[in-house]
């Protein structure tokens, strides 16, 4: 029997509540069957990659998730197709779906923080949903970590990652309900395809699947069927070794699509307001998982000059937790105000209080990201 099938192209997911739906959905006939965590020290003398593990015991689930969310970037293509990719090696390479960047050679990628920066496609398959992109400033950024030896198995739980911004980190919940799918959405033939339950949008295309357990890649998201709610993966064992050759040796000359080749250029855009509602909520974000670092780089040059980085540290030594209620934006001279409605649990007199705060972010453009320019808070009465 045949099922009507959607390739994961283009989307964009909003920020605090707000979901948008746009662009394009490759629509084709499916053929075959279808049928909190313990502490650890990390010491030094080990290796890159029994550090890191060491280093994600020590994260509850959340701060794992929010740290593997960091590694998520989105990709938009020269003509409006924007997808997702994540981080797979500390040398700058991104691993996303090959028909997220068909017939480019140049992306835009954009980070968590919003940074935007050109990069380049330098291997995409022919007969499998799978490319590399090379970014040479995120060289010296932590890459995901990959789950090579295990395959994915019935019931086994799974997180979807979508992209980063425009709209920011979605992520979906769900299980492994079937292993090796076989079926083709041309020109890709999708074999050994693991299924699982949670309801992705095409703005997962590209991003990882989690194993909810280990935070570990076990697979790249490439197809979905809507009407029932299920996602397609690529196991990410049975691509690391194409991935690695293009690393070798990049593709002189790439292959055209003639599937994609009148693609529109109709991806919905985040407006201003969106935008800096993602910023303000993704500063929050960063303080609630102390990740000071982060929250510190999304204030404008001005507002640093204001302050050091250990005084902005020590303005929340005795926070216990923060979270966005509720928020509004509008344009205000070019600029972008977020009135915000913040929840504050501090450690007032050695006992926990929680308090109502009103925020207000002004957010603005600056060297192409947009950064706070001013932050005013006050109790609400």
């Amino acid at each position: 029997m045949n099922k009507k099938w959607t390739a994961s192209l283009i989307a964009s997911v909003a920020v605090i509540g707000l979901t948008l739906w746009g662009g394009v959905a490759l629509k084709q006939y499916v053929s075959g069957s279808i049928q909190e965590e313990p502490s650890y020290l990390v010491t030094g003398g080990l290796d890159a990659d029994k550090q890191a593990f060491l280093s994600q015991l020590s994260m509850t689930r959340e701060e794992a998730l929010f740290d593997a969310q960091q590694k998520v970037i989105q990709i938009e293509t020269p003509i409006g197709s924007i997808g997702s990719g994540f981080i797979y090696n500390n040398e700058g390479a991104i691993v996303t779906n090959a028909h997220v960047v068909a017939n480019a050679t140049e992306v835009t990628v954009i980070t968590a923080d919003s940074a935007r920066y050109t990069g380049y496609v330098k291997g995409i398959s022919e007969t499998t949903d799978v490319a590399l992109i090379q970014v040479d400033e995120l060289a010296g950024r932590e890459p995901m970590q990959l789950e090579t030896e295990k395959e994915a198995q019935l019931l086994d739980q799974v997180l979807a990652l979508g992209s980063p911004l425009g709209f920011q980190n979605t992520v979906t919940t769900g299980l492994i309900d079937g292993t090796n799918r076989s079926f083709v959405i041309e020109p890709f033939q999708y074999e050994n395809i693991d299924q699982f339950t949670a309801a992705i949008s095409p703005g997962n295309s590209g991003g990882p699947l989690l194993d909810a357990n280990t935070m570990k890649v076990i697979g790249l998201n490439s197809a979905e069927e809507p009407d029932q709610n299920l996602g397609y993966s690529i196991p990410i064992a049975d691509i690391v070794g194409i991935i690695d050759s293009w690393i070798a040796e990049p593709m002189e000359e790439l292959p055209t699509f003639d599937q994609y080749a009148d693609q529109p250029a109709d991806a919905v855009t985040p407006t201003m307001e969106e935008q800096a509602s993602y910023i303000a909520q993704y500063y929050l974000s960063s303080i609630e998982f102390g990740d000071y670092v982060t929250a510190y780089s999304l204030l404008s040059v001005s507002v640093q000059e204001e302050f050091t980085f250990a005084e902005f540290k020590d303005e929340f030594q005795n926070l216990l937790s923060i979270s966005l209620k509720s928020s509004d934006a509008f344009v205000v001279s070019g600029d972008v105000e977020v009135r915000a409605s913040v929840e504050k649990e501090e450690l007032i007199n050695n006992k926990p209080e929680k308090t109502l705060f009103n925020y207000r972010f002004l957010i603005t453009e600056e060297n192409g990201q947009y950064k706070i320019k001013r932050l005013e808070s006050s109790e609400e009465e």
